[in-house]
């Protein structure tokens, strides 16, 4: 009986500062729209803006079991997608996931911060999977709108302001692989061609366990060819650009950054 009263408190101690006085923002370095294999990376950004302190996980938990990623569509739009993102499956996350491994680690106060009010916290996050329900890999008719909410024990979730808002293309068009054939070796990089509205764009796994690295735009006309651990475009106009297999990661990166940087100066 003592510890549900004290739950009660806790939940109308804490819902007035967490409901209105809690910010939550996530920048995103992906470019937007992404492929269901590309991983987000990024930072979240949390105001507590209230005069109470919350409890949040560390900071490398935070992502992975406070932060509850879902398709932003109706329960009308998609039933059986909705259900499938409350059942979880593998390693996606249900709501009551998020919250029940939350509220056991604040309970047993493992790997908790306090943020007191008025504080500010700034989590960077790099490899983050989008989950989608199953039910899309069968449907891959339109892109995909994802929402994020960050869970506060006891029972509080705040929406979180992603920008640029989170889109997943499941209707992007794979062109033909670089190398013919399937990718039956794990060990040795995958290029392929993927066309996301009407822009193509050259896509590589460096392994199997690897995130997916957009290294940029290619031109329909463009001759694209895999050998001797080099990536060549060769455009129409003569042009020729080497991407070293080592240097994939690095070209990735720049590129995120340039457009990081763009978007700064654009504000």
């Amino acid at each position: 009986m003592k510890k549900g009263i004290m739950c009660a408190l806790m939940f109308n101690a804490i819902l007035p500062l967490t409901a209105g006085n809690v910010e939550v923002i996530m920048y995103i370095d992906t470019e937007m729209p992404c492929l269901q294999s590309e991983w987000l990376s990024g930072k979240v950004v949390i105001n507590n803006k209230g005069d109470r302190d919350i409890k949040l996980l560390e900071e490398d938990v935070v992502p992975l079991f406070q932060l509850y990623w879902h398709p932003n569509i109706s329960e009308q739009d998609a039933p059986r997608a909705y259900a499938e993102m409350e059942r979880g499956d593998g390693m996606r996350f249900s709501r009551s996931t998020v919250k029940g491994t939350t509220d056991s680690m604040v309970e047993k106060s493992e790997r908790i911060v306090t943020l007191r009010k008025g504080e500010s916290k700034e989590i960077v996050f790099e490899g983050k999977e989008i989950d989608a329900p199953y039910f899309y890999f069968h449907n891959p008719r339109r892109q995909i709108p994802f929402a994020a909410e960050l869970y506060l024990s006891p029972d509080v979730w705040i929406p979180v302001e992603v920008r640029p808002p989170v889109a997943v293309a499941f209707d992007a068009k794979s062109g033909t692989p670089v190398k013919e054939g399937k990718w039956v070796n794990s060990n040795e990089p995958w290029v392929w061609r993927a066309r996301i509205d009407t822009n193509e764009f050259l896509f590589v796994k460096t392994d199997s366990a690897s995130p997916t690295y957009r290294l940029g735009e290619v031109h329909p006309d463009d001759v694209v060819t895999h050998a001797n651990k080099t990536i060549t475009i060769t455009q129409k106009n003569g042009n020729i650009r080497t991407i070293p297999e080592k240097d994939i990661p690095r070209v990735s990166a720049e590129r995120k950054e340039e457009r990081r940087k763009k978007a700064e100066e654009g504000k």
